[in-house]
């Protein structure tokens, strides 16, 4: 009996997870919103103040629903966050140690406070 192989996907699940997700910032509640297939799965909390001149976003936290964890959605809700950063002109502050680790490995991604 031969068995039959099925093919492999074309996509990976993480990469279809990054299609259907979408970070929308809440500027209300001072956070970044990570949804997927319209579902919020994450926060990036955040304060803004200013320090020598210059708009600072602190960033205070990331979560996410443990499901979610380990399919790179935290780092897709950190870069809509630091992407905003840049847009805005601003520095970033990370308190979160989950968006220091980003910025160490990311360098140069986004202006960082003194």
């Amino acid at each position: 009996m031969q068995v039959r192989r099925k093919k492999r996907p074309q996509q990976t699940a993480q990469s279809i997870l990054h299609q259907i997700s979408e970070v929308v910032h809440n500027v209300g509640q001072s956070r970044f919103e990570l949804y997927v297939a319209g579902e919020l799965v994450g926060v990036l909390g955040y304060s803004i103040d200013e320090a020598s001149g210059d708009k600072v976003l602190s960033i205070m936290h990331t979560v996410l629903y443990d499901e979610f964890s380990g399919h790179g959605l935290a780092t897709r809700l950190t870069q809509g966050a630091l992407d905003y950063v840049v847009e805005q002109g601003a520095k970033v502050r990370p308190v979160c140690s989950y968006t220091k680790h980003y910025l160490t490995t990311h360098p140069g991604v986004a202006p960082i406070a003194a």
